[in-house]
């Protein structure tokens, strides 16, 4: 809760805030509920971490509105309901993360059977979870600022909501997804929009924060993931001159880490 020395201030804070808190403790009060379920009936385990990793998404959001009305009538940002915030979000993809997989280079065999777990839960909600997680960072860093210290840490939560977005995916789908009358075919084409989008910017991202930031050779390897994992993509779709745009973007950036890894060695 938010300290100042306005009580009337204060109360109504309060009471704005009242509805949001409360919205809260339900979501987390049912997350324990249906955790234990999971463990009880692994076989529907991943409905339920889908249906969870909804509900995440929903406290982030209600802990976004506590932090606006705490700058509204306070003029305070509310570190506690930012950092639960943020703390939602990365709970979110880990549920998502336990269904299929969080690495963005895993082949599709390899989470394929996973994923048909997730056969009830139809395209369109599909597309609408992964739009919602792209949102809600976008919000969240807003929320927090350009300059905060977090700045360079949404980075690898990017990554992550890349890597799972990716991985609700149906391949096998998107690669037959040609009949416009079908019901998948728009979220589809949506969902797989918001994937592009997501593996390109993840990969920008860990690229800037070794330019600019921390230097490490991780991230231009975490960066050269993302951009394969894009090529891959536009090949499925057929997309030949968008994947090798790709390999060129891909070729670039390690040749000049190998040129600035050379130079290294000769200095030293």
């Amino acid at each position: 809760m938010l300290k100042n020395n306005n009580s009337e201030k204060q109360q109504h804070y309060l009471k704005k805030t009242a509805p949001f808190e409360a919205n809260i403790k339900e979501i987390l009060k049912n997350e324990d509920a249906i955790m234990a379920e999971c463990r009880a009936e692994p076989s529907s385990a991943a409905i339920k971490l889908f249906f969870l990793s909804e509900r995440m998404l929903d406290a982030a959001s209600n802990y976004l509105v506590i932090n606006g009305i705490g700058q509204a009538v306070l003029n305070m940002k509310d570190e506690n309901a930012l950092g639960e915030a943020k703390k939602s979000v990365s709970k979110a993809l880990i549920y998502l993360e336990n269904i299929v997989t969080g690495k963005v280079d895993a082949p599709f065999s390899e989470y394929a059977e996973a994923l048909a777990e997730l056969e009830s839960v139809d395209t369109a909600r599909r597309c609408f979870i992964v739009k919602k997680i792209g949102l809600t960072i976008s919000l969240l860093k807003i929320a927090y600022g350009d300059n905060s210290k977090w700045r360079w840490v949404f980075v690898d939560m990017e990554g992550h909501s890349a890597a799972v977005a990716k991985n609700l995916l149906d391949l096998k789908k998107l690669q037959v997804n040609s009949d416009p009358s079908s019901p998948d075919y728009e979220p589809l084409l949506y969902h797989t929009r918001f994937v592009k989008k997501m593996l390109s910017n993840a990969a920008d991202r860990f690229h800037s924060r070794y330019v600019i930031a921390a230097k490490r050779q991780e991230d231009v390897l975490k960066a050269g993931n993302f951009l394969n994992a894009l090529r891959s993509l536009h090949i499925i779709l057929n997309e030949r001159d968008e994947a090798e745009k790709v390999k060129k973007k891909y070729d670039s950036w390690f040749g000049t880490l190998e040129s600035e890894l050379k130079k290294s060695a000769a200095k030293s």
